[in-house]
């Protein structure tokens, strides 16, 4: 590893790429406060009389001067056209939408007519600004030389579709403002005088997802790709709005989808899967990442991600299996699968970009080789990049772990105070881990010593480290009965941390019950021996005194057995005078 150097391309955490185009906005861009309506020529489709379309659109833009929109005149028009090379009889329907936006108009009116008999029969759709939100005029029929009628009659309609442009526009105008309170609102009242209004759909569910309303935009894009099974932006906002309601299965069969239509976009690919991981399906976005693959196997990207992905995969599902007391148990061959494609991954990073790979990569790898059992290859590991990333604290401190585990405490605590120098507020606890090492190796007054600093440093509370050092010497020494002073030097250190009385109480206790039953089990031994009466005696006598210390806890906790050996260590002290008198 770390044979190449290059730099890094960092890979963007985006929610969701959905490009949703300006709606037309009923402040921006118009005259004294009205939208602006380019209105070309009605164009024949049989060959008929250029006349009536002239003359239907002339009386349009005289009649559309209304208190929201007002129509662009023929010379303004002519004028804009012939700046581009275009004559005003050149202007259809795609060449009209084209020059709007040069002219500053939100709406532009397409029509074309054709001869029925002595009638024409005319088709006039109004078309919104940039976005081509279609208002359709209904198909209508007049004599041919009525032109006043036709225009008459498209007014009337275009009077009725004023209402719809105006919520269409304030819509996209609060929209384009992130005023998503004021979107809400007015995209709400456009979606139902406009429900046709595809941009108008995609701004409301979009509002919705910034108001973190979830459900309701993934009902909104839902809707888009049941119109249109290939509008990708949708499939992509779905994708991300279904794991953001705990669907990670409907999420993955979205991203799929988009996929599906985008398989060669790796970018993409690693970007979708960024997002299904943050969802909390990580196994989700490694099968979309392993799809990559086939169009790039050796992209560092797509490893680096992947690596991540499943080790965070790996820990969830080790998180969901049933713990063990054992920790020489055997790892599920599920998790250490995805360990080891977490070491394979990440090590294709570290040896495609050295230095220029994240420090994280190493330690994840350190970690997941610990998992796998493979202690001597995370130290390799680590060694090798300790001189590369010099100021990584964690890395030494992952090998103090790996060291711990090989049984070498020595250089598992030289590892600690290596990430302590690098970083002394180092949040995983170090010294508290130092003195955990220690205690495991029974040194205890080490460990005492680290634990002291642990308290200093605020990694822990005195109560803290000393049930740690009180708990080590009741489960090792003293439980069994194994070695009862020994167990007993651990809880006299355990008491000269600053401990409250609570736990004071409870250290006397046991320090009690451990002295009792020491002397219990040597007066079995030898009962009626002075010699050993005179050993016993001052034994029973310290049990009755810790035992005494121990009152809060013994009576709170314990309180029928407490009484009985207060009890019994009286009656002990009384037959250890006797034995003695009877030998005087």
């Amino acid at each position: 590893m770390f044979s190449h150097f290059r730099s890094s391309l960092i890979v963007g955490a985006l929610a969701a790429f959905v490009l949703v185009p300006l709606l037309p906005q009923p402040a921006d861009a118009q005259v004294s406060g009205r939208f602006r309506v380019l209105i070309p020529d009605l164009r024949p489709t049989d060959g008929s009389n250029s006349r009536f379309g002239e003359r239907v659109a002339e009386n349009l833009r005289g009649d559309i001067d209304l208190e929201r929109h007002v129509a662009i005149n023929r010379r303004d028009m002519e004028r804009a056209a012939r700046e581009f090379d275009l004559r005003r009889q050149d202007l259809d329907c795609i060449t009209a939408r084209q020059l709007a936006p040069q002219v500053d108009a939100q709406v532009v009116m397409c029509g074309d007519y054709t001869a029925e008999g002595d009638s024409y029969r005319f088709d006039v759709v109004f078309y919104t600004v940039p976005n081509g939100d279609e208002m359709r005029v209904p198909i209508h029929t007049v004599a041919q030389r009525d032109e006043r009628g036709a225009s008459n009659f498209i007014l009337q309609e275009f009077e009725g579709i004023v209402e719809r442009l105006l919520r269409i526009g304030y819509c996209g105008s609060a929209f384009n403002s992130s005023n998503w309170e004021d979107a809400l609102n007015h995209c709400s009242q456009a979606i139902e005088l406009a429900p046709e209004s595809k941009n108008v759909k995609v701004a409301l569910a979009n509002t919705y997802r910034n108001l973190e309303r979830h459900q309701e935009a993934l009902e909104l894009f839902e809707g888009l790709i049941a119109e249109d099974a290939f509008d990708d932006s949708s499939l992509q906002s779905a994708a991300w709005l279904s794991a953001q309601v705990g669907d990670t299965d409907k999420a993955f069969e979205y991203y799929s989808r988009y996929l599906d239509l985008n398989p060669g976009n790796v970018q993409v690919r690693i970007t979708l899967a960024y997002d299904l991981g943050q969802a909390g399906n990580p196994r989700g976005a490694m099968e979309l990442l392993r799809d990559g693959f086939e169009q790039e196997p050796d992209n560092v990207d797509l490893h680096e991600q992947f690596g991540s992905m499943a080790f965070r995969a790996a820990l969830m599902l080790q998180a969901e299996q049933p713990q063990t007391q054992d920790s020489d148990a055997t790892l599920n061959p599920e998790v250490a699968a995805l360990f080891r494609e977490a070491v394979n991954s990440l090590g294709a990073v570290l040896e495609a970009k050295g230095a220029d790979a994240r420090s994280q990569y190493v330690t994840n790898s350190m970690r997941a080789l610990l998992q796998l059992g493979e202690v001597d290859e995370a130290i390799a590991l680590g060694n090798r990049a300790a001189p590369i990333y010099p100021g990584e604290a964690d890395i030494h401190a992952v090998l103090a772990d790996a060291h711990n585990r090989k049984g070498n405490v020595d250089a598992a605590v030289s590892a600690l105070d290596r990430a302590i120098q690098i970083n002394p507020a180092l949040t995983n606890t170090p010294r508290t881990r130092k003195g955990t090492f220690l205690l495991q190796a029974n040194r205890m007054e080490d460990a005492a010593a680290a634990f002291r600093d642990a308290v200093a440093a605020g990694e822990r509370s005195a109560d803290q480290v000393a049930t740690i050092l009180f708990g080590h010497g009741y489960s090792n020494f003293i439980q069994n009965q194994q070695n009862i002073p020994e167990g007993i030097r651990y809880f006299e250190a355990a008491r000269t941390f600053d401990i409250s009385a609570e736990l004071r109480s409870q250290i006397g206790f046991f320090h009690g019950f451990a002295l009792f039953t020491r002397a219990r089990v040597m007066y079995e031994q030898d009962p009626n021996s002075v010699a050993n009466a005179q050993r016993l005696l001052p034994m029973f006598q310290q049990a009755k005194v810790q035992l005494q210390a121990g009152r809060q806890y013994g009576q709170a906790n314990q309180a029928q057995s407490y009484a009985q050996m207060l009890q019994a260590t009286d009656q002990f002290i009384e037959i250890q005078d006797a034995v003695i008198r009877r030998g005087r």
